[in-house]
């Protein structure tokens, strides 16, 4: 039987409170207006409530109204406790206006949607099935500056099963925002709103202020989002490095006296690393890898982490062409171009150089990748609470924070397994991710895909 993702309806669901009048322009910070005019993704799937018990069969419906009418309270209860969210985060009711939001209060789409001939254990970590449960806007994912900020979606399965999708505006939210609202939402739920610590608006624009004139003479992206976000053909894979896998490449990679022990994040990325250059073939010359880097810990002083919006630099790993290809090799190189971001962009005497060095540097990076001269770009949500969004039905089985992967490009995430990591790997053909896999084989024998 065909498959389709059916849309019930749809409702503006507006905050509890009017935003004060003093609060109606939320202005972009630097790192806001420099981030790619796309949507961020985070789509939670929660399997049916009795399946959280040991024993005992779950309910299923037959049919949509079925549904509708047993999930009822939990959907009402969704829109109440999201009403109340916005009251906090108002920014994400407004609407998207050049280079601020107009925080009117005009409300976000909710759409309630129902799951026809789906199988909730067969979408688990399915990656390609996550674009089906995000809301989207007629048909499309990359909208101009006059847009919604958030945009929601509650899908129903069959077996009772609920997909929870959640798509922010990335000059918005980036994935500690998405992390910090998803939480807050959940939390009111359960209606403890008492334990939500009040988002941060001003921390981000405090410390990267937003420059118009600058940003209007800033370096322009050289390539076309349309294709390289949908339309390219890219193949995508998941591999799973589990804690003892990780532990077993940890102790590779500290064979040099001189490498101090790697994190799980810094080991996995030097792993991808060596990979993406067997499949490219680029092992014996010059090479960069891009790593995506949450800077709210890295300023003095710190930003919480509560902080909205977004608070990412790129930290550009460099191997020269007579340098190893080692693991201890890579994990040096990594770490320290860790170190050099923090230094330069982050320390506080260096600020007002960093303010304007960032998005020349972001755009120049982001301009490289996407031509074609990065060998792997690296983006972790691995510490981030995804799976404690929980709304009063058990926490999610298991969530994605991608909806279309571009080439060379690497997802980090926590496994479900403490201590392991999800790593969702985007190349460009088939036989790339055939030597890219083999390679991994090598490196990490008995890691499980």
């Amino acid at each position: 039987m065909e498959r389709k993702i059916e849309i019930v309806s749809m409702e503006l669901i507006r905050p509890t409170s009017p935003t004060p009048d003093h609060l109606r322009c939320f202005e972009f910070s630097y790192l806001d207006q420099m981030a790619i005019p796309v949507f961020a993704p985070l789509a939670l799937f929660y399997p049916p409530p009795s399946s959280h018990s040991t024993g005992g069969d779950h309910e299923s419906y037959s049919n949509l109204e079925e549904a509708r009418a047993a999930n009822s309270s939990r959907l009402l209860l969704l829109k109440k406790s999201l009403s109340e969210t916005l009251a906090r985060f108002y920014p994400f009711a407004g609407r998207i206006k050049g280079y601020l939001i107009e925080c009117n209060d005009d409300g976000v789409p909710f759409y309630e949607a129902f799951a026809h001939n789906y199988q909730f254990e067969d979408i688990h970590r399915k990656f390609d099935v996550t674009k089906h449960f995000l809301p989207s806007v007629e048909g499309s994912s990359v909208l101009h500056y006059s847009c919604f900020p958030l945009l929601v979606q509650v899908t129903m399965f069959e077996c009772g099963g609920m997909a929870i999708g959640m798509s922010a505006f990335h000059k918005v939210a980036d994935g500690a925002t998405l992390c910090t609202l998803a939480n807050a939402w959940a939390i009111t739920t359960r209606d403890s709103p008492d334990c939500v610590l009040p988002p941060e608006f001003v921390a981000t624009a405090k410390f990267l202020p937003p420059p118009i004139p600058y940003v209007l003479n800033a370096p322009k992206f050289q390539f076309d989002f349309t294709k390289f976000f949908y339309n390219e053909q890219r193949v995508t894979k998941l591999f799973t490095f589990d804690a003892s896998t990780i532990a077993s490449l940890k102790a590779k990679a500290v064979c040099n006296d001189d490498v101090a022990v790697p994190t799980r994040v810094e080991v996995v990325s030097a792993v991808i690393w060596k990979s993406a250059m067997a499949a490219s073939g680029t092992e014996t010359r010059s090479s960069k890898f891009a790593h995506q880097v949450n800077i709210r810990k890295r300023f003095v002083p710190p930003l919480p982490n509560h902080c909205v919006g977004n608070a990412i630099a790129i930290a550009t790993a460099c191997k020269g062409d007579k340098d190893g290809s080692d693991l201890s090799t890579l994990v040096t190189c990594i770490r320290k171009s860790l170190s050099e971001l923090s230094s330069k962009y982050v320390d506080k005497q260096n600020r007002d150089e960093a303010i304007l060095a960032i998005p020349h540097d972001f755009l120049e990076l982001t301009d490289a990748h996407f031509q074609g001269e990065i060998a792997m770009q690296i983006s972790s949500v691995c510490g981030y609470q995804f799976y404690d969004v929980d709304f009063g039905w058990g926490k999610p089985s298991w969530f994605s924070v991608i909806q279309t992967g571009t080439r060379n490009q690497v997802i980090l995430m926590d496994s479900r397994d403490s201590g392991g990591i999800d790593a969702l790997v985007c190349l460009k053909d088939e036989n790339s991710m055939s030597v890219f896999e083999h390679e991994l084989e090598l490196l990490a024998s008995g890691f499980a895909k």
